[in-house]
């Protein structure tokens, strides 16, 4: 029988059994190595409310503490949320990660692009075509 992928949809490699994992979309329990996974942070405060937070707070300069969350999903859940997806039998051969993207700043800073300045910083003063003429004081000098 034909094979679709080269791993089976598995990371095993060379052990025989892997725990089961919760999937955090259904509560299904897929392997954990074949779950996929995904690592997010996020504020406890959201964003609307943090400027409100960092006035009331009697601390000057406290951080808001992160929720840190390691996700499971099971492969029909990824597909659904979009965290994965199908690629044509070409495209499942590269091995890379795909990283979605963004368009924030941070992506902008990290592309190479023509030189000059970046946003937000004040770039050199814009010099004229034609030089000026030397003044008359200049000259005797």
């Amino acid at each position: 029988m034909t094979v679709k992928r080269r791993n089976h949809g598995r990371n095993r490699h060379g052990r025989n059994h892997t725990r089961l994992v919760n999937c955090d979309g259904c509560g299904s329990k897929p392997a954990k190595d074949k779950a996929i996974k995904r690592f997010t942070v996020r504020d406890v405060v959201d964003k609307s409310s943090k400027k409100d937070f960092d006035i009331a707070t009697a601390i000057q300069g406290y951080e808001v503490p992160k929720f840190y969350i390691k996700l499971h999903y099971c492969i029909s859940c990824a597909v659904h949320r979009k965290t994965v997806r199908p690629r044509s039998k070409k495209d499942r051969k590269k091995r890379e990660f795909a990283r979605p993207q963004r368009g924030g700043l941070r992506d902008k800073q990290r592309r190479p692009g023509p030189p000059g300045p970046q946003p937000g910083q004040s770039g050199p003063p814009a010099q004229t075509a034609t030089a000026a003429p030397p003044r008359a004081f200049e000259a005797a000098a």
